[in-house]
């Protein structure tokens, strides 16, 4: 499996660093898995994974459900990240 690495600079100097991204082309995630985004635009987003009929019409393989209502298709996708499983040590931070 093949991983990414992503800087989110919130405030000087304090840094957070994301790794183990997966590449869309390489894998899907799970039905309804709630994921870290990395649109291909740049953007950071975040979604849960749908298989189901409307997100896959047209021979969609998926797409990405939010929270308002919107959706981010997988060709608009480069990485996810599974966040439910994602722990931070607020200790080191």
């Amino acid at each position: 499996m093949r991983t990414n690495e992503v800087v989110a600079i919130l405030n000087k100097p304090r840094e957070v660093t994301l790794k183990d991204f997966n590449y869309i082309k390489d894998r899907f995630p799970d039905d309804f898995e709630v994921c870290l985004i990395i649109e291909k635009n740049g953007h950071l987003s975040a979604g849960c994974w749908d298989t189901g009929v409307w997100s896959t019409e047209n021979g969609k393989t998926g797409s990405f459900r939010q929270s308002r209502g919107g959706s981010i298709d997988s060709d608009d996708v480069l990485a996810w990240l599974p966040i439910e499983k994602i722990t931070i040590d607020i200790k080191r931070l």
